[in-house]
């Protein structure tokens, strides 16, 4: 009796081993996952290269390209433009003619070349509408964050609205190929880097666009990936939690070399696959 006691003892442990290891094992692929993205948004995935065009040359690129849009009236004028700068090995953040120390805002060092930037400042951050058109029998697919699966969207599950309210919401939010949608409201996250030419509208999500000679859609896509649990902890709202269009654009990216991002998703690319495996 006492050896079978003693034995019994053993077998529960074991058991509680088993589920741990079990529950381990589930979580390993994602976790690596996350380490992976997280080397590659501190610059430790791949080597720089200092003959890099410096991550401040592109920003400037960018606010460039900005003004031209918005005197062309494609864009709306930033009132909270930002310029973020390193002096005397601290870092500091320009709007107007304001100039206010960040030390405590910056979540890791980068890179030298690399800049840090607000995705509102890199990016072009809009929304998609947030009323809910009438539903029709046939029409075009408004897309939600239930739309969005593994980086995919299913346009099979999405309703349709009428072609006219369609047009309505896309002038402000027209999804073109390269564009990054990103769940607002809900499940916040679950970013997706679209490719094609389907017609459809979107609700309740922001949508990252790309300016003229500016950032690597994909390196955005896979920061997003990386801090979206972070955004969720973040989220705020009672039934449903959501985080607003500011608090997107006053987002904090590493932003490195337009070169270099495109050797991060180069290497991300050939891993990622392999993680499918474990």
């Amino acid at each position: 009796v006492k050896k079978i006691q003693e034995t019994e003892c053993q077998i529960r442990q074991y058991s509680e081993k088993e589920q741990e290891l079990t529950i381990l094992h589930r979580a390993f692929p994602e976790a690596l996952k996350k380490s992976i993205l997280l080397q590659a948004v501190r610059g430790n995935l791949v080597e720089q290269d200092p003959t890099d065009e410096p991550a401040e040359v592109l920003l400037e690129r960018i606010r460039a390209e900005k003004q031209r849009l918005v005197k062309e009236g494609k864009i709306k004028k930033d009132k909270h433009e930002s310029i973020i700068f390193r002096r005397d090995n601290s870092h500091y953040e320009k709007r107007g003619s304001d100039e206010v120390c960040i030390d405590e805002e910056i979540p890791f060092e980068i890179p030298t070349g690399w800049n840090w930037s607000r995705l509102g400042t890199c990016l072009d951050v809009r929304d998609g509408t947030h009323d809910t058109p009438r539903y029709v029998a046939e029409g075009v697919p408004l897309v939600t964050s239930k739309n969005l699966s593994n980086g995919k969207i299913d346009f099979t599950t999405a309703k349709l609205i009428s072609r006219e309210d369609s047009q309505a919401i896309n002038q402000r939010s027209n999804v073109e190929s390269g564009d990054i949608m990103y769940a607002m409201i809900g499940s916040i996250g679950n970013p997706v880097l679209y490719q094609g030419n389907d017609e459809f509208s979107i609700k309740n999500m922001a949508l990252f666009k790309r300016v003229p000679n500016g950032m690597d859609m994909e390196y955005v896509y896979w920061f997003l990936v990386l801090v979206q649990e972070d955004m969720k902890k973040a989220a705020s709202g009672g039934v449903q939690s959501f985080v607003s269009l500011g608090y997107l654009r006053n987002y904090l990216i590493p932003v490195p070399p337009i070169a270099e991002q495109k050797r991060i998703c180069s290497t991300i690319g050939q891993i990622i696959p392999l993680l499918a495996g474990l």
